[in-house]
């Protein structure tokens, strides 16, 4: 092939990566590298215009491979000789490439406006439509808030079509699956491509997460046609400290398949496993007909299959670290960090408070116990205990400022083999304003008051007051008033339920009402809610 022409030939979208890395070869003579993990600078390589880079060395292999099927499959000489099919090869390569030019567009527009978008600048283009669905599904897999998940996973795939084919996209709360459909006719060659990723947010019980690309291509012309199948498995584990640890297995798949010249069937599989151990096991597992593998090209056979196969490895490895976005399962997604405080009150509480912190992380898959370490960091005064790393389900110990008008808030992280989880308790020993609203019958309060430690009154709009004295569990009150031309008395008990975002005032006693018909009683338990507000103490 000319230089010039394989100049002419661009970056090669989806079929023609994927198929052209998988179009590789008779029966290798040596078995492939083990699962070795990428490093930090070839991780690196894919951001930026590393990625149309990494597309233009992987496209001088594969655009040979699939020229060669052309060859075996007569669409070389369907299409009128080695020019033209080389021209209609470049055509379709830079028509794929403008599709994936109009998916960049295309596909933001699906996702919800709590993702922003980031990574999609980075230039997927040159890559193709298999690396494309690897950013889109990574991206998403990272960017979206628990919330936007829980709506997406009720909702349904976001999708849309366009003229040369679809992208459908699933989000789950354990998983990011991503489709992508093409189809572009140029000079006379169709190509189309079916390609999907499967992306692990959150690990099993065993931390594994799993990646899984896999593409069917097909190029036809003239009645021609040949088609090839790409499968590959990535499983990585995190450790107890929610890393990623160093032991990876893989099984990577190649089919390829269509009719010869002369009508007679074409086929050709190899698989490859590794466990995760790093033992090697697999080769060709069946070929017919296949005849454009030479022995002088035996050398470019193992080098493209090698080099097809640490593309997706990096891939993968890339798409489980989060691209350049913290990967979902760091981002709090995958744990529910279950927090809460003894005594429960913690805002308006008396100085120097003591109180015990308990944090249980659970899966969010499975509800089951996540295991793994707590760590709790205080933010204000006054102190917290232990400071280091305690084995889950955690437990602290804490005592609230010492002087009023106070805050302080406690930030837990849980880190394990099933992800990360994040909370925090806030706490304060502010005077403690709330909104108490409630009653009974005609009896209808709607107050701010100071503070619920000290007396306060609590005045309805029909002249009727109730005077609380108590403290943090309640205490007694009082009735006086007038109200519809009779004064009011009475009194009893009242009960305080206290939580971080507000509770419940509950009263049981008697009323009394003084006529010139004589004295009346009757029980009454009025009840009210309570929250916290930042309103002046004393409003009504």
């Amino acid at each position: 092939m000319p230089n010039s022409t394989r100049k002419t030939i661009a970056i090669v979208a989806s079929s023609l990566l994927l198929v052209g890395l998988a179009s590789c070869g008779e029966p290798p003579e040596q078995a492939p590298a083990g699962s070795a993990l990428p490093t930090k600078a070839e991780l690196d390589s894919l951001k930026g215009e590393g990625l149309k880079q990494a597309a233009r060395e992987a496209s001088r292999l594969e655009l040979w491979a699939h020229y060669r099927l052309m060859q075996a499959t007569g669409i070389e000489q369907a299409l009128g000789g080695e020019d033209r099919a080389v021209a209609a090869l470049a055509a379709v390569s830079a028509a794929f490439e403008r599709s994936a030019i109009a998916a960049q567009s295309d596909v933001p527009r699906m996702i919800p406006a709590s993702f922003d978008g980031t990574g999609l600048e980075v230039g997927v283009v040159g890559v193709g439509y298999g690396l494309f669905g690897g950013l889109i599904t990574s991206q998403l897999g990272s960017g979206l808030s628990d919330q936007s998940i829980t709506d997406l996973a009720k909702s349904g795939p976001l999708s849309f079509d366009h003229k040369d084919g679809s992208a459908r996209i699933t989000i789950t709360q354990g998983a990011t699956d991503t489709a992508l459909d093409q189809t572009v006719n140029e000079d006379g060659l169709t190509g189309q491509v079916k390609t999907r990723v499967h992306l692990d947010s959150c690990p099993d019980a065993d931390g594994k997460l799993v990646v899984t690309i896999d593409s069917e291509s097909t190029m036809s012309a003239g009645g021609k046609a040949g088609t090839v199948k790409v499968s590959y498995r990535r499983e990585r584990w995190l450790n107890d400290d929610a890393r990623l640890g160093d032991d990876a297995a893989e099984d990577f798949q190649l089919a390829m398949s269509g009719a010869g010249s002369t009508g007679n069937k074409l086929s050709f599989a190899e698989g490859y496993t590794v466990s995760r151990d790093g033992q090697v096991q697999g080769g060709v597992t069946s070929q017919q007909g296949f005849d454009i593998f030479h022995a002088e090209d035996t050398k470019r056979t193992e080098q493209l299959r090698d080099g097809t196969w640490r593309l997706m490895r990096l891939l993968a490895d890339a798409m489980l670290m989060g691209f350049v976005n913290d990967p979902p399962y760091e981002t709090g997604r995958c744990i529910d960090l279950q927090v809460r405080a003894d005594p429960a009150r913690r805002t308006g509480a008396r100085p120097n408070t003591a109180y015990t912190l308990f944090a249980n992380p659970r899966a969010r898959l499975d509800a089951a116990p996540a295991g793994g370490t707590v760590t709790a960091t205080l933010d204000g005064e006054s102190t917290l205990s232990p400071t280091t790393k305690v084995r889950a389900d955690a437990q602290f110990d804490y005592a609230n400022p010492t002087r009023k008008d106070q805050q302080a808030g406690v930030a837990f992280e849980a880190r394990s083999r099933r992800g990360v989880g994040r909370a925090t308790l806030d706490f304060d020993t502010k005077k403690g304003a709330y909104r108490i609203v409630g009653g009974q019958n005609d009896l209808h309060i709607d107050q701010v008051v100071c503070s619920l430690t000290e007396p306060f009154d609590l005045k309805s709009t029909a002249g009727i007051v109730m005077h609380m004295s108590g403290g943090d569990a309640g205490g007694s009150y009082t009735v006086s008033g007038n109200a519809a031309g009779v004064s009011w008395g009475g009194g009893g008990r009242y009960t305080l339920a206290l939580t971080g975002n507000g509770g419940t005032l509950k009263a049981t006693g008697t009323a009394t009402i003084h006529s010139p018909m004589g004295v009346y009683s009757d029980s009454v338990e009025p009840t009210f809610t309570l929250t916290p507000v930042s309103e002046g103490c004393g409003a009504g």
